[in-house]
């Protein structure tokens, strides 16, 4: 017979690692070009550039929040499950 092992703490650490990724990703600043290349073809590639990167960030902040949700609701599952489990095997 197999047995599911859940770790909590490795869930705590990755529900922990993921929320400061999210953190990270939210308040991540993207340079601005300040005026700096001069040439409109560059100014307009970096404005492209930005906006992308911004986009990027944006979804990686939004990704590590759901996946930061997910350990943290198995977790929860988990827990409630066993907590069931216990209470039929003690007959309640």
């Amino acid at each position: 017979m197999a047995y599911l092992r859940v770790s909590y703490a490795t869930l705590d650490g990755v529900h922990d690692a993921l929320d400061a990724a999210q953190e990270l990703f939210a308040n991540a600043s993207v340079p601005t070009d300040g005026g700096a290349f001069g040439a409109d073809e560059v100014t307009d590639a970096f404005t492209v550039f930005r906006t992308s990167q911004e986009r990027s960030t944006g979804w990686l902040a939004d990704t590590s929040r759901t996946l930061a949700q997910y350990a943290h609701d198995t977790k929860s599952l988990v827990q409630d499950a066993d907590a069931e489990l216990a209470g039929k095997v003690g007959g309640k």
